[in-house]
């Protein structure tokens, strides 16, 4: 018989450590065996008890585990137990009983392991990413295998306010971006005490998450982490909430403390990081593309207008007496011109559009699916935006004036190289014409 029975059935209940053997003989016909579902003749029984006990820093319950083994012996003979069989008896009682205490070791340190390996787990896939939207993403993942909680956000500390800049679950998308004053609601509390909120996991509809206007329905645990940049600042909050009641216990939280920790750290890595990407692609002065960011998405640009059919034109622009502004008023005055028309190009140019610094005072603008008409028109204003700016120097008003020259693919030329050769060309011809004008490379075809 394989299937359970009572501690205290028949002669079992009188085992204990202090009386760890029974031995009958001769069994008599009315005693009972019960592993033995039918009866059968049995003429000598031994019962011994081997004590397994957990170790003292394991969570094994030690009532279930003591006295819980049991050695039956039984035989047809009626003949007593000899000291040669009560010795091999003991001697597979102590046996056993290491196997077993050795088992309940291995299998208490495969359990505490497992968290062990759910962390390296998690951490792994956060140590692949080096963007700020993979840290996010792979934050999200990460608690997910941890906690399989409903609802998920990222908020970040800025400029005074704390920012939801990702949310995952019922209504995310309500979430994501929202902005609070920087104490507001439970999530403003945890990263301005920097300490785990609430102190009962379970999520009361009173509690203010996000903010003391904002209530999370239909949601009955919460977790609210500070994303610790060191111990002494916090950088923003991991939240997490889910439907069923009690699902962050105090083991699960650790394993997330520990994660979030690790999180903090790759936000703080991934926006250095963007930083230093946006410097290398930036010109410093006037915070437009660099010359390398040009090429790079002119590559990219003709590529798509290849695949797609479609039109792009270069734009090349170069400032007007430019050397004799810097010799005439100072390099700190051309600078402030370099900046000013900067910060004009940026502001008049679409966001499928790119505009760079191509070099000294050469400007180089990229316009995607515009064809040599259409941009002609969208850069006649901007010229006229540059020559309606007003600039003083000690008082007296100067005006600036640009030249530009373009080149259009497909019908001005297919390779990038020999569009950018024409749009200078085009440059060329608007500074020998008077300057302070734009030119296609179509207009000197159709000229000539």
């Amino acid at each position: 018989r394989r299937d359970s029975f009572s501690r205290n059935a028949a002669i079992f209940a009188q085992l204990r450590e202090d009386h760890p053997r029974i031995a009958i003989v001769p069994v008599s016909p009315d005693f009972v065996i019960p592993y033995y579902t039918t009866t059968r003749k049995t003429g000598s029984f031994l019962a011994q008890y081997i004590p397994v006990v957990a170790d003292q820093a394991t969570t094994c319950d030690k009532e279930r585990i003591n006295g819980m083994v049991i050695l039956c012996i039984d035989r047809e003979k009626g003949s007593p137990w000899t000291e040669s069989e009560l010795k091999i008896i003991n001697l597979t009682c102590r046996k056993l009983a290491k196997d077993l205490h050795l088992t309940n070791k291995l299998k208490e340190t495969n359990r505490q392991m497992k968290p062990v390996h759910q962390i390296c787990t998690g951490l792994l896939e956060l140590n692949q990413v080096l963007d700020l939207q993979g840290v996010f993403e792979a934050t999200i993942k990460t608690v997910k295998q941890q906690t399989s909680a409903d609802f998920i956000a990222i908020s970040l500390l800025e400029d005074g306010e704390h920012r939801i800049a990702i949310a995952n679950g019922p209504k995310s998308k309500q979430f994501e971006g929202l902005t609070f004053p920087a104490d507001d609601g439970m999530v403003g509390q945890a990263i301005k005490l920097r300490k785990w909120l609430p102190s009962d996991e379970n999520l009361q509809d009173n509690f203010p998450v996000f903010s003391n206007e904002m209530r999370m329905a239909g949601l009955e645990s919460l977790l609210i982490l500070p994303l610790l940049k060191g111990d002494l600042e916090a950088i923003g909050a991991l939240t997490a909430a889910g439907r069923k009641p009690k699902m962050f216990p105090a083991e699960t939280r650790e394993i997330l403390e520990v994660i979030a920790c690790q999180v903090a750290t790759k936000i703080e890595l991934a926006r250095a990081h963007e930083k230093i990407c946006q410097m290398a692609m930036t010109d410093g002065l006037t915070g437009l593309g660099n010359h390398q960011t040009f090429q790079h998405a002119f590559d990219n640009m003709l590529n798509r207008a290849q695949r797609h059919s479609a039109a792009l034109t270069v734009v090349l622009a170069d400032l007007d007496h430019f050397k004799k502004i810097n010799d005439t008023f100072g390099h700190p005055f051309g600078d402030a011109v370099l900046r000013e028309i900067g910060g004009l190009f940026a502001a008049t140019t679409r966001k499928v559009d790119l505009a760079a610094r191509y070099g000294g005072e050469e400007f180089a603008l990229l316009l995607e699916d515009s064809d040599s008409k259409g941009a002609l028109k969208q850069i006649e204003r901007v010229r006229a935006a540059i020559h309606d700016l007003a600039f003083h120097h000690n008082d007296s008003p100067i005006t600036i004036s640009m030249s530009f020259g373009l080149a259009s693919f497909p019908q001005d030329g297919e390779s990038k190289d020999d569009l950018i050769k024409k749009a200078d060309e085009a440059l060329y011809h608007a500074k020998s014409k008077g300057r302070n004008c734009c030119i296609s490379w179509a207009d000197i075809q159709h000229n000539t």
